[in-house]
């Protein structure tokens, strides 16, 4: 059985973490439809991507493909990650993304601090409720 050691871990949410979304191209935000920003859910993290669901489709007509600044709260930070799609698989009324964030190591600190405090906070919080 091969691991991949080097690949860092990854944290699923049991209820999803609400994120917005802006299209880059250039480094310039894009519309589409009227709309800049776009509502879209993390269903998992790792402090290099994301898996997200979206009702929007990103890839649609865009050439080039543009990058995602994806904008979210883990514990209390606002963190906000460039990335660029390297996946996308239909799901329902919308799809799911693979996002790999661009070599940000102060993104990856930050990902990696704020699910530390969210997890100690979870814990702490089930042992009260077994109580």
């Amino acid at each position: 059985m091969f691991f991949k050691r080097t690949e860092g871990f990854r944290f699923s949410f049991d209820e999803p973490i609400q994120a917005k979304v802006k299209m880059l191209i250039n480094g310039q935000a894009i519309t589409k439809g009227d709309k800049e920003i776009f509502e879209a859910s993390i269903l998992d993290i790792s402090p290099h991507g994301i898996k997200m669901f979206a009702e929007t489709n990103f890839n649609e007509g865009n050439s080039p493909v543009p990058l995602l600044e994806v904008q979210f709260i883990l514990d209390s930070s606002v963190i906000v990650g460039i990335g660029e799609i390297v996946w996308t698989k239909d799901f329902g009324s919308g799809k799911h993304y693979g996002i790999v964030f661009q070599d940000q190591a102060s993104l990856e600190d930050l990902i990696i601090s704020e699910l530390k405090i969210r997890r100690r906070r979870e814990v702490k919080e089930a042992k009260l409720t077994k109580s």
